[in-house]
């Protein structure tokens, strides 16, 4: 047996059976809360003494005994010699008296038995858990320890903390003799903990454990023992690396149980209370769902602390205290959950903790239980406990009673779902889409049902539902479903022509000031680009907790990415404002706006860590038919920089069918056909883009500013060699362009230029590279100073070939735009020198090397095009001394001038460019800007 921290007591049991050899007999009464080591102290004990010194007289109380009269004091004489036990049996038959008293010849007549034993050799008598043996044992025992002052017996008896009233009166009796010594155990120290695992485990591994264990076991040894067999248990697990922790496993909670069943009946009465609250209560509550006394109840409570289960009146564990729960049985742990629920209603606790105790129980069928439920729902989600939140709201729709409560419970449960993850309410819409049409929901209810229908994709339900609402909606109600029916056609502009209203459709919803006032229809003016907004009332009547503000502001951001930097003003502070609501769907939102962002200004690298961004804080099946923003935003930063296999990964991601119904899926459509030209797949790509064009004419869109579907059809017919076609759609583009629209007017004169002979392409691509800077597309440019470059070579014009390409070089690095770089570095090396004809060397050989680092230095800001002048001015040195530089630098690459200097000289320029949603007011604040 092993023994920590127990040599004083040891040692205070030798010092009294040493009086007791010589014939000063005595009691001890080894002491202390549940499993802190009695039995085995007891033990250690008898086996150091018993032998030539000593007789050793040993039992062990048990609950399933105390009905059996003088069944404790049968163990203690078993094995005695046959005299012995011939008179004890006889003693013994004689039986308690009518009063249930053992008679007086009884108890003088066992009492003779041991007394006459000692006097043959010195007895040890020990009984373990005394609290536990039958009445008439107990009667002979303390009728023996009144005659043990003068003779040569040890009584050791073991005995918990407040076992309870039952034997108070031996307690009383032996704590008056002053040959009675009460020895108290105490739970083990941290330390003690320590030297206790390292006889199980290693020293270097019980060290690591020691504060762990301490913590959870409050120092008892049965469980650190437990904590230990577990550890072991778990080191044997076959594949498995050893913990780096502490286990807590089934030994230790099946020992703890153990402990528990090992006290009064009333002690583990409030240890299952104690588990049923599961938090802090007063006494009094513990008390009365537990079935004892208030005084009783808090000296029960101490008595497991100090046994190490519970610590302040909580369990250390929750291990320990789901254990306990499950030691009811489900119909005993129902039945606690129910009363406690009951008794925190009838006492008007918080609704939060009558709650925690209904979702215990799973089932009720008090009239109340729903109204707390809905309650606590709300409590939880503004304090953000949104699981929690959600188990009420669950369990509140399986208790509701009748088909409206049943509708409305869900209406509940699927707005705190969306707020977490939009996906989540997807299983509600066929019931909540059946609950608007039947009228058994609120009206913000129903707005937020057709909200939820409208980003899944779900259009024709929440077109018919949104036609029997309006059917019977007056003053205000219908204005706002008018604001509704404006967003269905701004989400889906297919909807205008199947309901058979035309294209007049949204001009006529916004006749009416009540709609034109309203939030959906400042952003279809804002989105379609007609006429110049001001978000004034826009940002003051934004509430992004209402019905069809995260669509409306979603289209707002993502469905015409162009017109970010028009609307940022007031169109970031609103998404930095509803990133407050710390809900997924928003944060996605504003990400993809980002990303967007990112890709307007041609910032690839940004792009596409925004798009992942912003896939990753809400998954692909919350993105809704929004989903397209985000993928169309990767797909093409993906093309652009040469990551075909990430591109498609991308296209295999899964999208509502209904996308394709929206601005969205345009933009992805426009995307995917990128894709397929840049891997060769011209044909594809042309049916993308003329579906684009389809689907624009089909919505009644089609116009000028609107998706530009024709450049990009032009790009694939001139990969076809269909140049006559091509002219014509960009010319048709042209014709209607607007004149403020730097962007498309870039690509459409690039394109143009490309189907054209080479000696005519040099205008037109210059005009396309000054346009495209203009709108800060930095990609577009460098595709344009590209294909000027290229014009240039084929024209064998190589002085302006080789800067145009270095120019379009630098431009696609300087944006991350890996393809088009590399796809320039063979053009580079391939254009003749100013020598032209002479057949000068290309970009200086491999003779680099030679360079020194001024040379270098000098060198590198002439390759980008720096004069001398300005080349002294940043580095601080005279003109003279430029030219000196440069004239080693032109000896050593072989080169003649600076157009000749090799790409690799020149290092991407470290600039700044204006991100178009980063305004003045939120440069530094603001989360949208990166």
């Amino acid at each position: 047996m092993v023994l920590v921290e127990r040599e004083p007591q040891l040692a205070q049991l030798s010092d009294l059976l040493e009086n007791c050899l010589r014939g000063a007999g005595s009691v001890a009464v080894l002491r202390g809360p549940v499993a802190v080591g009695k039995t085995e102290l007891l033990h250690t004990f008898a086996e150091r003494v018993a032998g030539a010194r000593v007789r050793f007289l040993g039992a062990a109380a048990s609950p399933t005994e105390r009905q059996l009269p003088f069944g404790l004091l049968s163990q203690l004489l078993h094995g005695v010699d046959a005299g012995h036990a011939r008179r004890a049996e006889a003693v013994m038959g004689g039986g308690a008296g009518t009063d249930g008293k053992v008679g007086p010849e009884v108890l003088e007549g066992v009492s003779r038995i041991f007394l006459d034993m000692s006097d043959e050799e010195p007895l040890l008598i020990g009984v373990d858990d005394i609290y536990h043996a039958d009445a008439d044992s107990l009667q002979c025992l303390l009728f023996l320890a009144r005659r043990l002052r003068r003779s040569r017996i040890m009584l050791v008896l073991t005995d918990q903390d407040r076992s309870g009233s039952r034997h108070a009166d031996l307690r009383t009796e032996l704590s008056r003799h002053p040959y009675c010594t009460q020895i108290r155990l105490a739970p083990l120290t941290c330390d003690g903990v320590a030297a206790l695992l390292a006889h199980d485990l290693d020293a270097h591994v019980a060290h690591s454990l020691a504060a762990g264990a301490f913590t959870v076991t409050g120092g008892n040894p049965l469980l650190v023992r437990a904590l230990a067999e577990d550890w072991e248990a778990s080191t044997r697990s076959v594949g498995k690396e050893p913990p780096t922790g502490l286990v807590v496993g089934d030994r230790f909670t099946e020992r703890a149980v153990s402990c528990l069943h090992r006290l009064e009946p009333d002690a583990l009465a409030v240890a299952r209370a104690v588990a049923v609250v599961g938090e802090t209560h007063r006494a009094e509550f513990i008390a009365r769902l537990g079935g004892v006394g208030a005084i009783e109840a808090r000296a029960l409570v101490e008595l497991l602390d100090g046994s190490g289960l519970l610590h302040r009146g909580r369990y250390r564990h929750r291990a320990v205290r789901d254990a306990v729960l499950r030691d009811f049985g489900a119909a005993g742990r129902i039945a606690w959950h129910r009363r406690a629920a009951a008794m925190l209603h009838a006492e008007g606790g918080r609704s939060t903790s009558i709650a925690h105790q209904l979702i215990a129980a799973g089932e009720t069928h008090e009239p109340w239980a729903p109204a707390v439920l809905r309650e606590s729902a709300a409590s939880a989600t503004a304090s953000g406990e949104v699981d929690f939140a959600l188990d009420c709201l669950e369990l509140a729709h399986s208790l509701a009673d009748d088909e409206q409560q049943r509708a409305v419970s869900r209406a509940v449960l699927a707005e705190a779902e969306w707020r977490i993850e939009p996906a989540r309410a997807v299983r509600h819409l066929g019931p909540l889409g059946d609950a608007v049409n039947r009228g058994l929901l609120t009206t913000r209810q129903s707005l937020a049902v057709l909200e939820y229908l409208l980003w899944h994709g779900r259009v024709d339900e929440a077109a018919t539902a949104l036609d029997r609402l309006a059917a019977t909606a007056t003053g205000r109600e219908a204005a706002e479903l008018g604001a509704v029916r404006a967003c269905l056609e701004l989400c889906y502009p297919g909807q205008r022509r199947r309901a058979g209203t035309g294209a007049a459709a949204p001009a006529s919803a916004h006749a009416d000031p009540r709609v034109t006032s309203s939030l959906v229809g400042t952003v279809l003016t804002a989105v379609r680009g007609d006429v110049a907004v001001s978000g004034d009332h826009l940002w003051q009547g934004l509430r992004t907790d209402e019905p069809l503000s995260r669509i409306c502001v979603g289209l707002l951001a993502l469905a015409r990415p162009e017109r970010l930097a028009t609307v940022a003003p007031w169109c970031l502070p609103m998404l930095t404002d509803a990133m407050g609501h710390d809900s997924p769907d928003w944060q996605g939102l504003c990400t993809a706006a980002r990303a967007d962002a990112a890709l307007l200004r041609g910032d690839l690298r940004a792009a596409a860590e925004f798009g992942s961004a912003a896939l990753d804080e809400t998954s692909g099946a919350s993105w809704g038919v929004l989903a397209g923003a985000p993928l169309s935003c990767l797909l093409i930063t993906a093309v652009e920089t040469g990551r075909y296999e990430d591109a498609a990964a991308y296209l295999n991601m899964p999208t509502p069918t209904a996308m394709l119904e929206t601005p969205f899926g345009l933009r992805y459509l426009r995307a995917r056909g990128q894709y397929h030209l840049a891997v060769g797949r011209p044909y594809a790509a042309l049916s993308d883009f003329r579906t684009c064009g389809r689907l624009l004419r089909d919505w009644d869109t089609e116009g000028p500013r609107q998706l530009p579907w024709r450049i990009d059809a032009a790009q694939a017919l001139v990969h076809l060699d269909r140049r006559d076609e091509a002219r014509a759609l960009l010319e048709e583009q042209l014709d209607g362009l607007p004149a403020d629209d730097e962007r498309n007017l870039g690509r459409a004169l690039r394109h143009l230029a490309a189907t054209l002979e080479t000696h005519e392409r040099p205008p037109l691509l210059s005009d396309a590279a000054e346009a495209s800077q203009a709108a800060g597309d930095r990609v577009g440019y460098a595709h344009a100073l590209a294909d000027l470059g290229g014009a240039y070579a084929a024209t064998g014009d190589s002085r302006r070939a080789r800067p145009t390409l270095r120019r379009a070089w630098r431009a696609a690095r300087e944006c991350h735009a890996e393809r088009l770089a590399r796809s320039l570095q063979p053009g580079l090396a391939g254009v003749p020198s100013t020598g032209g004809a002479s057949g000068g060397p290309r970009l200086g050989g491999n003779r680099a090397e030679e360079l020194s680092a001024a040379e270098r230095r000098v060198g590198g800001l002439a390759a980008q095009g720096c004069s001398n002048r300005q080349i002294a001015q940043r580095l601080c040195i005279t003109v003279s001394t430029v030219e000196q530089h440069l004239t080693q630098v032109y000896r050593k690459l072989q080169v003649r001038s600076r157009t000749d200097l090799p790409v690799f000289l020149e290092k991407p320029e470290n600039t700044t460019r204006a991100d178009p949603l980063r305004t003045e007011a939120y440069s530094d604040s603001a989360p949208y800007s990166p």
